[in-house]
């Protein structure tokens, strides 16, 4: 639970407006009028071992770029927390 609490605080920090739609699913938006964007971010477990989680972002509507964007900022802030909780 961690993890989806980091990735929702990550978002948030983005600018993004977020929901809990499940216990490990994030749905979120991003941007003005007319660059919107909607897109779900979950967190699951990696196949390489326990414990090891990762984060699969999906697209639900708005254009590819600014999904592209965001996930990515998500992403870099995500991991920068990461570190800074080591």
């Amino acid at each position: 639970m961690a993890v989806v609490l980091a990735l929702r605080e990550a978002a948030q920090g983005c600018g993004c407006q977020v929901h809990l739609a499940g216990p490990f699913l994030l749905s979120c938006t991003h941007g003005a009028a007319g660059a919107r964007v909607a897109f779900e971010a979950e967190v699951c477990q990696l196949p390489n071992g326990p414990g090891q989680s990762g984060v699969k972002f999906r697209r639900l509507w708005g254009a590819p770029l600014a999904f592209r964007d965001i996930a990515a900022k998500v992403s870099k802030e995500l991991e920068l927390r990461g570190e800074a909780g080591r």
